[in-house]
């Protein structure tokens, strides 16, 4: 009797033992694809890109991720960088709101011939005069709409004031004296900063695998002392694993 009790106790532990073992873990990461749209002061564009996102426990989750930016005709634009996810509801219920905490690098460039920014060359200036970069269109010597007196640090020899157009007085005031092309174009400038990124999100677990999670952040670009903001908003859609 004692030995046939053991082999019940036995055999009721490996039958509840094995599948525990063999059993699959709970997914604790998920890769995405993300689209969107990103906008800033004076442009809209598409946001497309890609994201890592790791559970560490049921509240707190770690991210990675890498965005394209449409800047409008002219400019393109590129962020990635890491974020902090604090999960307000447990990260295995089926809705879990979120919010985001992150930072890392922002890469834009503006093809300064475009006529959104400093447009095409003229012969108001002969070719290599300094001249300041100014808000607004236009080029000229007084004050008026699109001149004033620059944006940005401007040589004493400076023959006079080239609108900006379009460009943000975040990287206008940057450009420092611009050097009149001599019968070709203005040149691409590019500029890397650091950026901060606040926001949040809601993700939906449709299933084991699946994860929709729309994200809205604002992105705090940082140079010079100064700030520039933009907003972007994505859906990623995940496979977890």
């Amino acid at each position: 009797m004692r030995a046939f009790a053991s082999s019940l106790v036995f055999m009721t532990a490996v039958t509840v033992g094995v599948p525990a073992a063999f059993a699959q873990p709970e997914p604790r990461a998920a890769v995405s694809a993300s689209v969107g749209v990103g906008s800033g002061s004076s442009d809209t564009g598409v946001a497309v890109g890609g994201a890592l996102l790791f559970d560490v426990h049921e509240r707190l989750s770690v991210e990675g991720q890498g965005i394209y930016l449409g800047r409008g005709k002219g400019a393109d634009a590129f962020t990635a960088g890491g974020a902090v996810l604090i999960n307000l509801l447990p990260a295995s219920e089926s809705l879990v709101p979120y919010a985001a905490i992150g930072g890392g690098v922002y890469h834009v460039s503006f093809d300064l011939a475009h006529p959104r920014f400093l447009g095409p060359v003229g012969g108001q200036f002969g070719a290599g005069t300094t001249v300041c970069p100014a808000p607004g269109r236009g080029f000229g010597f007084g004050p008026g709409p699109g001149f004033g007196g620059g944006t940005g640090t401007c040589s004493a020899t400076g023959a006079g004031f080239w609108g900006v157009g379009a460009l943000p007085n975040f990287y206008a005031r940057r450009l420092g004296p611009l050097v009149f092309p001599p019968g070709g174009g203005w040149e691409t400038r590019a500029f890397t900063d650091p950026v901060v990124a606040i926001g949040g999100g809601v993700r939906f677990n449709v299933s084991e695998r699946l994860m929709i999670r729309p994200d809205a952040r604002a992105l705090v670009v940082l140079g010079d002392g100064h700030r520039h903001t933009l907003g972007v908003f994505v859906v990623h859609i995940a496979y977890r694993f």
